[in-house]
């Protein structure tokens, strides 16, 4: 009769090969999780500068509002 060669399924078989591409996903994986945490830390910081730099720049033009309403107005002079 034939003859029946059994063999395990290839998509079963740990490869060398494939162990490495399976490291290197859970590489990339781990390296793009970090560089993630990374950017949103950076967004904060920036974000938070911004917030900084929009009072600092209110505060400014109230300071030169108020200087400017107190210089046109007459001052009594008694």
């Amino acid at each position: 009769g034939k003859k029946v060669n059994k063999a395990p399924k290839i998509q079963r078989l740990a490869t060398p090969l494939t162990l490495q591409k399976k490291l290197t996903r859970i590489a990339e994986k781990k390296k793009r999780i970090t560089k993630a945490k990374a950017e949103a830390e950076y967004q904060k910081l920036l974000a938070m500068r911004l917030k900084e730099q929009r009072e600092r720049g209110c505060e400014s033009l109230a300071k030169r509002r108020s200087k400017l309403s107190a210089a046109s107005k007459p001052s009594v002079v008694a």
